[in-house]
């Protein structure tokens, strides 16, 4: 994906500019007329409207889009005009004056263009080749396009491979360096489409090439990154360190220099995920990682928006047979080379595309090694392998970017001069425990360290439901767990207030959708907190004269609301089911196949298929009433905030998985009567047993998701580690001296 829409200006919104002379100006009239009504900006140019509202935004629109498809003569005329003005005045233009006779070399320029952009977009190179040795204009290799795209550029964007190779073969080295309308030269082009075999003969050809800048001011790497070409951003890093050192031009990717392109290149490739890259260009200038631009942004911060970049954001969506061998396989990092000068380099991966040359290893459970490389595909290993190698590699740059942030002399009263701890609190927010840990091993300050509205990590990764990070409070020593529960933001919130409102992003924590459900995970992130903070937490006031139950009554109040519905809905559909299979099995008990001798005895009753006959139906009967039951249970109860967290779970899990055994148990009560007759034929008799199973089936896959989200989530001892084993070693007294923490009193 792109960091930046800057490159947009490359797409023309019609193919080719309103000259002076007008020649083109019906043909352009219907593009822009059609543009701005798929705009809903027409109205804007026909009627023009009353100045008000978004009038004006509109107007801008509607007139940039004008401007920006005229030359600069007609731009100069109409510039200061509303796009209502403009739109006229280009009308009226033919009766205001003569067309411009072009001179006889215009003409031929004329005809050179049109002739060569035609043999281009149909690929024939003999044509091609032919007019450019016997053209007849000034210029070998001109402009052949309204917007200075050469007879390169055109063949690139028409992806004519052998008129490409021929033309950069023919062209000089100045004449490589031709731009267009927007500063674009051919490689500039080319690291866009990602053609890595054009690269390579346009960078042996002219390897200044590499330096060049459009008119944003990337060069071809740095364009490469912003739009997520991987290899070809590979190969350009090569080749562009590769330039460095034979040139000794070490401003290029340096920060602040030329451009600041290494800092662009950055964060391009962490927006992009390409982190073997990042990790080694911080390896060569690691004050990249805290390079601020003018929002205030830096690498750092833009690393901890990228939860999915650490295995902390993604194993919640890896299943659990993808997680075991996730934690098999061992990876293997980029290889690193070092310069004469002491300078590290990177030379990624061999481009080759020869499946010989796969430096990939696989070891899976120590025992298997080197898995065929289609096995390796098709059973989605290579998948996991890539993700963890992703994961592996963000680890590398957080580790170099925390390396240079310890460098750092700061105090505690300027911790965020270079942006750190903003994007601490960030990685907190995400749930990127990786990045929180690092960051407080680094630089133990940054645990006190509070947002504007005085809230430590901790306490935003209570406010957000992230349960990783508020674990690693298990793992620290009193004193510093003591001055994170302590303490209070602007609003006079300790860290079980927070935890007392409601949770912003249901979707984004992985809470199930059901009400009953969000609000018993409500409950036990309430009590988790409240079993760690001493006395004077839970009954302190906020600045709203309201003590964390309150806080978390009056939150969660519309929530329980929706749960008392959901758990009345649900309960009340399926007691209707239970009631009908109590009705069943029990009148069935009393018609038993083969019938009752003289003094009622079943007839069949030595057969072992009546046993298990009547055994299955009696547990079929005691099963739809136990589950007839707990549903009346959960109907008749007052459904407080409190039987969310335990009582009314649980009897929903008891309540579906007997009426499950109940249903399943007829079917096979079921299934016996039929033998026991056998008087139809044996393949209907087979075909009815199956068809029996079909309702057990079809409730199984219907509720079993239900009943096993339930049973997850009345677990609530699984997203807690109370035993979380001590993480924040060789704290010293004086990491803490800045920190003045008591109770009120």
């Amino acid at each position: 994906m792109a960091v930046n829409s800057s490159d947009s200006r490359t797409a023309l919104i019609v193919p080719f500019l309103l000259e002076n002379d007008k020649n083109n100006y019906e043909d352009w009239k219907v593009y822009i007329k059609n543009y701005l009504l798929a705009r809903n900006l027409w109205d804007i140019v026909e009627y023009g409207n009353i100045p008000k509202g978004n009038w004006r935004k509109k107007n801008a629109a509607a007139l940039h889009a004008i401007l920006s498809s005229c030359s600069q003569a007609i731009f100069r005329e109409i510039k200061d005009k509303s796009a209502k003005e403009a739109w006229n005045h280009l009308a009226k233009m033919p009766e205001d004056r003569e067309p411009k006779k072009r001179s006889r070399r215009e003409e031929e320029a004329r005809r050179y263009q049109v002739e060569m952009t035609k043999r281009i977009y149909n690929g024939n190179l003999e044509g091609v080749t032919e007019l450019i040795v016997h053209d007849k204009v000034q210029i070998k290799f001109p402009p052949i396009t309204g917007s200075r795209e050469t007879a390169l550029h055109v063949a690139i964007k028409a992806a004519q491979d052998k008129i490409v190779k021929e033309l950069i073969e023919m062209m000089s080295i100045p004449e490589l360096e031709q731009m267009d309308r927007y500063g674009h030269t051919a490689l500039s082009l080319v690291a866009f489409e990602g053609r890595i075999e054009w690269a390579k003969l346009l960078v042996q050809k002219n390897q200044g090439l590499l330096t060049i800048a459009d008119d944003v001011g990337n060069i071809p790497l740095v364009r490469a990154a912003n739009y997520g070409c991987e290899e070809m951003t590979q190969y350009l890093y090569n080749e562009t360190l590769h330039y460095i050192e034979t040139s000794h031009n070490d401003n290029i990717l340096q920060p602040g220099k030329q451009g600041n392109h290494g800092f662009h290149l950055m964060r391009c490739c962490i927006a992009n995920k390409m982190f073997d890259i990042c990790w080694h260009l911080l390896k060569r200038y690691p004050s990249l990682a805290v390079c601020l631009d003018t929002q205030g942004e830096s690498p750092l911060l833009m690393l901890s928006s990228q939860p999915y970049a650490f295995y902390s954001g993604t194993k919640t969506g890896l299943s659990c047979w993808q997680r075991l061998i996730y934690s098999y396989l061992k990876v293997e990092l980029p290889i690193t080379s070092t310069t004469p000068t002491g300078d590290v380099q990177l030379y990624v991966f061999d481009q080759s595309h020869d499946e010989g040359n796969i430096r990939k290893q696989v070891y899976v459970f120590d025992g298997f090694r080197r898995l065929g490389l289609k096995v390796y595909e098709f059973t989605g290993i290579k998948k996991i392998y890539d993700l963890k190698l992703k994961h592996h590699l963000a680890n590398e740059v957080l580790l170099s970017m925390c390396k240079h942030v310890s460098t750092l002399e700061l105090n505690h009263d300027h911790l965020d001069d270079f942006g750190v701890c903003t994007a601490l609190f960030e990685a907190a927010k995400k749930g990127i425990v990786e990045f929180v840990t690092e960051l407080w091993k680094t630089n133990p300050s940054f645990g006190f360290k509070s947002d504007p509205e005085g809230r430590l990590a901790f306490m935003l990764a209570v406010q957000h439901r992230r349960e990783n990070v508020f674990n690693l409070i298990y793992g620290v020593n009193q004193a510093w767990k003591a001055g994170n529960i302590n303490k209070k933001d602007i609003d006079g919130n300790n860290i079980l207030h927070i935890a007392g409102g409601l949770a912003p992003d249901f979707e984004r924590v992985g809470i199930s959708s059901s009400p009953a459900l969000r609000i018993q995970r409500e409950l036990q992130w309430f009590k988790e907190v409240e079993s760690i903070v001493p006395q004077w937490c839970k009954e302190a006031k906020n600045n709203n004269q309201q003590t964390p139950k309150d806080v978390f009554t009056q939150s969660h109040k519309e929530l329980v609301k929706e749960g008392q519905k959901w758990m009345t809905d649900t309960a009340s559909s399926f007691i209707i089911l239970s009631i009908l299979l109590v009705t069943v099995t029990f009148a069935v008990s009393f018609s038993v196949p083969g019938g009752n001798n003289p003094t009622g005895v079943p007839v069949l009753l030595g057969k072992k298929l009546f046993k298990i006959f009547i055994i299955a139906d009696a547990i079929s009967f005691f099963s739809s009433s136990t589950s007839g039951l707990m549903f009346l249970g959960i109907l008749t109860s007052r459904k407080d905030e409190e039987d969310f967290y335990v009582s009314l779970p649980r009897m929903l899990m008891i309540g579906l998985v007997t009426l499950f055994l109940s249903i399943a148990t007829m079917m096979a009560s079921f299934g016996a009567a039929l033998l026991i007759m056998q008087q139809v034929q044996l393949w209907a008799l087979i075909l009815t047993i199956v068809a029996s199973t079909i309702p057990t089936v079809v409730f199984a896959l219907l509720q079993f998701p239900l009943i096993c989200e339930i049973i997850v989530s009345t677990r609530s001892e699984g997203i807690f580690n109370r035993k979380m084993k001590p993480w924040l070693v060789n704290l010293q007294e004086s990491d803490l001296s800045f920190l003045m923490v008591s109770p009120p009193s």
